[in-house]
């Protein structure tokens, strides 16, 4: 009980040490992107930290398991260095005692993994997404440059001299050409500002003229305002009509998709493989861990040091991610490699218990000894 309450909370210790590094270096990499939008469209602050906080689900899913790996490679590592793993073999503890540890924090990663593919992680890229397009429709001001004429499409054209510090817009020309079967309309006015109404970016435009020539009659119309209103189409918060992406479904939104929307239809075979994906890569992290455990704790210790066993570990790791990866990719297109994708993520769990087991490790080592010829101890797990 103690050895396993010393191993825990060192493998703790560790594994959120590493969680919080890699975090905070995601974070500031993907927050510059962030940072941008939300600096460039005069939105408030808030909104910056409402969506670094909305992204964080979608690292975690990615991080925990790799700190995890880290932390047993590391710490396993360095107790061998300093001979404490050699003690505790030496006093009777076997390698399943030494792997629990690890693998019960293994288990409850799994379980936050979980939480985190069925439910939290779709609802935050959703609400993250949704909020993108706030900040791009509701702040859309931000695409107003000053002293430059800024298109939206081939038909509508804005020009503004200056912006004031309120998100008031200064020195106001728009030239309109969307209305293809009436002249284009030219308005000039003194100030204006973005607004939304019901969805919409509108220049509502104040104390200007409305002008329009007809080139065939040759009439040129004027009008004088006070207040005039010119809605920015093609802008549209999408936020209603867009069509939700797979990564922003629940799992049981997955398990129930609209038949009746063609686009759903065409995606049902991405959708089944999806909630195959978000319910079987959690586990995961217990494979990454029994294939960081089984490099690290069979076989002879070195006092020296575990390089090429954590090197080779580590390799594993990151060649059974990248099966992983593959597998989903080719799962969306075709639903024969789902029985491929349980045996590539479930075989590494099989697998390494049964060679943290005294029959698997005692198989283990005649292969290497058969393989080698020589240089091995006839006990396994001998110092």
């Amino acid at each position: 009980m103690l050895i396993a309450r010393y191993l825990g909370r060192n493998l703790l210790y560790v594994t959120g040490f590493v969680v919080l590094v890699l975090t905070a270096v995601i974070w500031l990499t993907q927050s510059m992107k962030i940072l941008e939008l939300v600096a460039n469209s005069d939105a408030p602050l808030s909104l910056f930290f409402r969506l670094v906080f909305l992204s964080l689900p979608q690292f975690l899913e990615i991080i925990l398991p790799i700190s995890l790996v880290i932390a047993v490679l590391f710490s396993y590592n360095k107790m061998i260095m300093d001979n404490e793993l050699i003690v505790m073999r030496a006093c009777g503890v076997d390698h399943m005692a030494l792997a629990r540890p690890a693998l019960l924090i293994a288990a409850a990663v799994t379980l936050v993994l979980l939480g985190l593919s069925t439910y939290a992680a779709p609802r935050s890229t959703g609400s993250m997404l949704l909020l993108r397009q706030e900040v791009k429709a509701q702040y859309s001001a931000f695409l107003l440059r000053e002293g430059v004429f800024n298109t939206f499409g081939d038909d509508l054209t804005v020009y503004l001299r200056a912006r004031g510090a309120t998100g008031d817009l200064f020195g106001l020309m728009i030239h309109d050409m969307r209305e293809k079967d009436k002249p284009p309309v030219t308005i000039t006015a003194k100030r204006g500002r973005v607004v939304m109404e019901e969805g919409v970016p509108t220049i509502v435009v104040f104390d200007g003229m409305r002008q329009q020539f007809d080139d065939q009659t040759g009439a040129l119309t004027r009008l004088y305002f006070a207040q005039y209103t010119i809605e920015i189409k093609g802008l549209e918060s999408e936020s209603v009509t867009r069509w939700r992406q797979i990564g922003e479904r629940t799992l049981t939104e997955l398990f129930h998709p609209d038949m009746t929307d063609p686009r759903d239809r065409a995606k049902s075979t991405a959708f089944v493989a999806e909630i195959n994906n978000r319910l079987l890569s959690p586990f995961n992290a217990i494979g990454f861990t029994l294939i960081s455990l089984a490099g690290i704790l069979l076989g002879p210790f070195n006092r020296r040091g575990q390089n090429r066993r954590v090197a080779l570990a580590a390799l594993l790791v990151v060649l059974c991610e990248a099966l992983n990866l593959a597998l989903v990719s080719l799962m969306k297109k075709n639903l024969a490699f789902v029985g491929v994708f349980y045996a590539a993520t479930l075989l590494p769990i099989v697998l390494g218990l049964w060679l943290l087991h005294l029959p698997g490790e005692q198989m283990l080592m005649a292969v290497l000894r058969k393989w080698h010829g020589r240089g091995f101890p006839l006990k396994a797990g001998a110092a």
